[in-house]
């Protein structure tokens, strides 16, 4: 067993969801490795607690196998354990939910000192709390969604292909679905009901679950428009449950919504995903977002065909020397990838200089910097000052790109935990961010290029995806992405939209270096047109055809 989403999410999977506190886990691989820690501890206190109470044993020690068993096999998997996000989901659902199991039984007069103890470390603030699930599940689902999976293979722990042996019960399938159902997925919930239906294994559990997988499943049937199949699956619900006067009331109102209409013949089929839009259909900036990460849009080999590839000598002297590694993966507007322009013993510097500052990332609202889903991850800002090293790679950086590094913005260092992403967003700020002050420095201009420094390779997932490019960046160790903001005029280019995609497995680490448009006329001057309203090519395609026409009269 690997260590992925599913692991961090079995931790909180039976308890209510509450809001996001100061501390923060799913957001971050590197802050799960941190509190993996503390388990080894309540452990022992655990172990204690059963010497001084025989009465209970039973249970405790059959928990203590199985939580012994996982740690003994996160062992000999080492690091590699934390790559699977089904075993962050289950760590961070033994640190909350199942810990939470074993101190209520422990809560007696006997083995009082062991269980302060251990409720001491539970309440540490560097531990997991009850509001990790959410974000551990809504992870899970945003996998599910982007890269098109089935519940089918996430419930046997197979992500995107990789089986990583870690299998689901119906309680989590229910715990996902309210959640996807929640958040206005219900195709998403749907899939997760079945498996859970498919799931149950008779007993006081499935008295238990099969009510509410069928309440659930009459109420994502109703959002799916599902009309026969819901009303089949109440009356299933009724046969096993009377009908309570919430879910009779619902019912009634269903049945007075559809007026004179009959129930069509047969249920409506569903389909745990929408189709893949036709090539000239529109779509939201999300999916657009989406179909890239997944690779369903890419570039054809003939949009491909006028991109170059080699080494780069013409921005610095010292290149002459050592040149460059480029990959041009589009021109207008520029975006090139650099290989092999970071190296080990920088990136080492670089952990040691990010340990114990990374918080939870934000994103710029209409008035403040705000946490938002739109962006899971944990990252931080260091001045180039901090160390020699930084400003080495500053210096790379404007030999990389002609840019004046004088008026960049400090280094800002990124982890990404589980399903981390950033969705689709542009690099350069809006007027009204300067309006109402939530631009630092402004007075160094907007953001004209952007630097993006890979430091480390992911299992799976975690691209760049830029949809309006159609083009997909997987994260490849030493590499850095380079692109220019704004037109030559200023204006911001929307083609430059891009955005991380969520991570499948592994864990991520990035390196963003923002260069502000200040001093950089000598190194990128304005066109002699607005390329704001034209492409080059589109002008030169026009000068054309006036030139025709002219010739031609």
């Amino acid at each position: 067993m690997t260590f992925p989403v599913l692991s961090v999410l079995f931790l909180v999977i039976h308890q209510q969801f509450c809001s996001v506190s100061g501390a923060e886990f799913y957001s971050s691989i590197h802050e799960m490795t941190k509190v993996f820690g503390y388990e080894q501890k309540m452990l022992q206190h655990m172990q204690k607690f059963v010497a001084e109470n025989q009465g209970k044993l039973d249970f405790l020690k059959a928990r203590l196998r199985e939580y012994e068993s996982e740690r003994n096999e996160a062992r000999e998997w080492g690091p590699a354990y934390f790559d699977s996000p089904l075993n962050q989901y289950l760590l961070n659902k033994r640190l909350t939910v199942d810990w939470q199991r074993v101190e209520n039984l422990m809560e007696t007069s006997t083995g009082e000192k062991s269980l302060n103890r251990l409720r001491k470390l539970r309440n540490r603030e560097t531990m997991p709390d009850k509001s990790e699930l959410e974000g551990a599940i809504d992870g899970l689902l945003r996998l599910q969604y982007v890269y098109r999976l089935k519940a089918k293979d996430l419930v046997k722990g197979i992500l995107d292909g990789v089986d990583y042996g870690t299998q689901l019960n119906s309680e989590h399938c229910v715990d996902i679905a309210r959640l996807a159902l929640r958040d206005q997925h219900p195709r998403l919930a749907h899939s997760w009901l079945l498996e859970a239906k498919n799931l149950l294994t008779g007993g006081k559990k499935e008295k238990e679950l099969k009510p509410q997988i069928l309440a659930l499943l009459v109420q994502a049937k109703k959002e799916l428009e599902d009309f026969r199949g819901l009303n089949e699956t109440y009356h299933e619900l009724i046969q096993v449950q009377p009908a309570s006067e919430e879910h009779a009331q619902n019912y009634d109102s269903f049945l007075g919504s559809l007026g004179e209409k009959a129930f069509p013949n047969e249920s409506k089929p569903i389909l745990e995903h929408a189709p893949i839009p036709e090539e000239n259909e529109l779509v939201s900036e999300f999916q657009a977002y989406s179909l890239t990460c997944s690779g369903h849009w890419k570039l054809t080999p003939k949009d491909e065909r006028h991109l170059r590839c080699g080494y780069m000598t013409e921005t610095h002297p010292f290149l002459w020397i050592a040149p460059l590694k480029a990959e041009e993966l589009s021109q207008d507007p520029l975006l090139v990838l650099y290989h092999d322009v970071i190296y080990q013993s920088e990136i080492d510097v670089i952990r040691q200089l990010t340990n114990n500052r990374l918080i939870r990332a934000t994103i710029t609202g209409n008035n403040s910097a705000v946490v938002s889903n739109v962006r899971t991850s944990q990252f931080t800002f260091i001045p180039a000052s901090a160390h020699k090293v930084l400003a080495t790679i500053d210096q790379r950086v404007a030999d990389m790109t002609n840019m004046n590094m004088k008026y960049a913005e400090d280094h800002q260092f990124a982890n990404y935990g589980i399903g981390g992403h950033y969705g689709q967003h542009m690099d350069w700020f809006y007027p009204t961010a300067f309006e109402n002050e939530l631009v630092s420095s402004p007075e160094m201009g907007n953001r004209i290029a952007t630097v993006l420094f890979y430091l480390s390779d992911v299992e799976q997932g975690g691209g760049t995806a830029f949809p309006q490019l159609r083009q997909h960046l997987k994260p490849k160790k030493y590499a850095a992405a380079f692109w220019h903001n704004l037109h030559a005029s200023g204006v911001g280019d929307v083609r430059t939209q891009h955005g991380a995609c969520p991570i499948i497995a592994g864990s991520k680490w990035v390196q963003n270096r923002w260069i502000r448009e200040n001093d950089q006329s000598d190194r990128r001057p304005c066109e002699l047109w607005d390329d704001s309203l034209a492409t080059l090519a589109q002008i030169m395609e026009l000068s054309k055809r006036n030139k025709a026409q002219a010739a031609s009269t």
